[in-house]
């Protein structure tokens, strides 16, 4: 395991962010490297829907793409989704723990948080090395997302989810809010609504947040992920995915080809990371 160590204001290393905001930790245990990039934090429900999944990974490529480094809380759902995404898309990520950063939490996400720290990234918490994943923890960490960050963009959330402890958090730092408009309707939606309705801004898009922070939309050159070589068919499939699931029967209408040869080539794509399998035979585009 890569060795931990403390950072405080004033030594060079902490946060200039962070350590402006009145509440800041007075130390913070660090694993990786928090780097020099911009950042911003994704956050929103443990149990997003596909839509906000798919919102989710596409802010975070974006952001990666554009030199923007995604921090997240390293939690279940659109925190797993953003951090993934930005990785993916060959970027850098934070994670902030409500535990001890040796303290991988939660379980199911360990590799995920252990990919952030191989390619780059960083794992941060305030609470002492061994601090287990106690409930009480993890509001409060919310300050050390936004505090890091210079936007907080909420994705999918209800009216008591943990992203709007952070958006609150935000607000009181001077850290622009950005929300995901979703269908009102809809449970997870309503967190976003609220937001909106209080002043945050739309996020429809990585271009919306960039373009506010005044950052070139543009990727950086050493950072675009080239496509693979890929057979005639492939090629033909991958113009057929959208960004939002098609299943595979239009799929192999849309590309000329029978559903044989579609599943195999959908298959390949999906091994490639260039498209996402989901229940039913449906498949969505990831570039």
């Amino acid at each position: 395991m890569e060795a931990a160590r403390t950072i405080r204001p004033g030594d060079g290393h902490y946060p200039d962010r962070l350590a402006r905001t009145p509440d800041r930790p007075a130390e913070l245990r660090l694993r990786g490297d928090l780097g020099d990039l911009r950042r911003v934090a994704i956050v929103g429900s443990r149990h997003p829907d596909a839509y906000g999944e798919d919102t989710a990974r596409l802010l975070a490529t974006g952001l990666a793409r554009a030199g923007v480094s995604v921090v997240s809380g390293g939690a279940l759902g659109i925190d797993a989704v953003a951090h993934r995404a930005a990785l993916d898309a060959g970027g850098h990520s934070v994670a902030v723990l409500g535990t001890g950063v040796d303290v991988l939490y939660p379980a199911s996400n360990r590799r995920l948080l252990e990919r952030v720290l191989a390619e780059g990234g960083a794992v941060v918490s305030e609470l002492p090395d061994g601090t287990p994943g106690f409930p009480a923890n993890f509001p409060r960490r919310n300050r050390i997302i936004s505090g890091l960050s210079e936007a907080v963009v909420v994705v999918q959330a209800g009216e008591k989810s943990g992203a709007l402890v952070t958006a609150d958090w935000a607000r009181s730092q001077g850290v622009p809010v950005f929300a995901v408009p979703g269908d009102v309707r809809e449970p997870l939606s309503q967190g976003p609504l609220a937001l909106l309705r209080r002043g945050a801004r739309v996020a429809a898009s990585a271009e919306d947040v960039l373009e506010a922070l005044g950052i070139s939309c543009a990727p950086e050159p050493d950072r675009q992920l080239p496509l693979p070589a890929l057979a005639p068919g492939e090629s033909a499939l991958l113009a057929a995915l959208a960004r939002r699931p098609r299943h595979a029967d239009e799929v192999a209408r849309r590309a000329g080809l029978t559903p044989g040869p579609t599943l195999a080539g959908l298959l390949a794509l999906e091994l490639e990371g260039l498209c996402e399998q989901r229940p039913g035979h449906y498949f969505l585009r990831r570039t």
